[in-house]
């Protein structure tokens, strides 16, 4: 086989020599060992590919690299800012829809507040109800409602406060009957006691209230010994606060004496001292004297006890005892 190999190429080299020939000055040729290793080389290389291959017991070429296949690079991609849409018409359609309720909104309280002002609500009668002492003119009068009002004008904090300025006006309700009518209803307050002033009596209720000052004097208890000044005692003002406290035992005293059924028999109080409270009962001719009028009930209890016995008889009766340790006694009037 070695033979044959070399034969061929000595009659390539041969031939090649001859053209070369023929076309005139050939060039000098490798020696024949140097075109054998050549060709050896070049069928090793078809034989194996070493920057391909892998061979067992044959290092790696040196010279040459082994290329990495980069990766693929991500694009970073931007953040899509939201653009800011221009109004839609949906957006336009709504304010429009908007503005057209208000605007009908605004055109209905209108009319409404055109019709509430018209004659057909101007008042025409004007009723007062649950009043005794003062008149319904007097009433009307104060409210200073003028006829023909508007019923829907009236201001009712203005009539109660006008009405209220009656001492003896407790409190007022306004209340409105469509389309004509203003009923007043009011509460009045009641003389309860009097007080004694130097030529008349000065009426008040049972909160202290001056109701009126006047010359005649009623079937009510009479109170005398307070405390507050006489230029203070005008209709309207009040008692001052120490009367007021002791006037809430005086209501207590009557109180107990009503629950035993000698209440009419007292006509006055003198309350000038807290301690010793002096009640006076003027058909019996009899004066008691109540102490501080603590254990009420048993006082006012002794009290009746001695009126069913000494009937007629014109006497002090002196209640103002520790009831513990003393005994109640009567003196009679010098």
């Amino acid at each position: 086989m070695g033979k044959n190999k070399s034969q061929e190429i000595d009659l390539l080299y041969i031939n090649e020599e001859k053209k070369k020939n023929k076309g005139g000055k050939s060039k000098k040729s490798p020696p024949k060992k140097q075109v054998k290793r050549d060709k050896q080389e070049n069928v090793n290389n078809e034989l194996f590919q070493f920057d391909e291959e892998i061979v067992i017991g044959m290092p790696k070429p040196a010279n040459k690299k082994v290329e990495k296949k980069d990766k693929p690079v991500k694009k970073k991609t931007k953040k899509e800012v939201p653009k800011v849409k221009p109004k839609t018409k949906k957006k336009k359609s709504k304010i429009a829809n908007v503005a057209k309720w208000f605007m009908l909104f605004v055109l209905l309280i209108g009319s409404i507040i055109y019709f509430l002002m018209s004659p057909l609500f101007n008042i025409k009668q004007i009723e007062v109800m649950q009043n005794s002492k003062i008149t319904d003119e007097e009433i009307v009068s104060l409210s200073q409602i003028e006829p023909n009002e508007n019923i829907f004008k009236i201001l009712d904090w203005q009539v109660k406060e006008k009405i209220k300025q009656n001492a003896y006006i407790d409190d007022v309700k306004i209340k409105r009957i469509l389309p004509d009518k203003l009923q007043i209803t009011v509460t009045e307050r009641t003389t309860t006691y009097m007080l004694q002033c130097i030529n008349s009596y000065a009426y008040i209720n049972n909160q202290g209230y001056i109701l009126e000052i006047n010359n005649e004097k009623l079937n009510v208890p009479i109170i005398t010994g307070y405390k507050t000044p006489i230029e203070e005692i005008k209709p309207g003002n009040r008692l001052q606060e120490e009367d007021l406290h002791k006037l809430e035992t005086v209501i207590k005293i009557l109180e107990t004496a009503n629950s035993y059924e000698i209440g009419n028999q007292i006509n006055k109080f003198n309350i000038e001292d807290k301690n010793n409270y002096e009640v006076f009962l003027e058909e019996e001719k009899k004066t008691a004297y109540l102490g501080d009028a603590s254990n009420i009930n048993t006082r006012i209890l002794y009290l009746k006890e001695i009126l069913d016995r000494e009937k007629g008889k014109e006497m002090l009766i002196f209640l103002n005892v520790d009831l513990n340790t003393q005994n109640v006694y009567t003196r009679e009037k010098v």
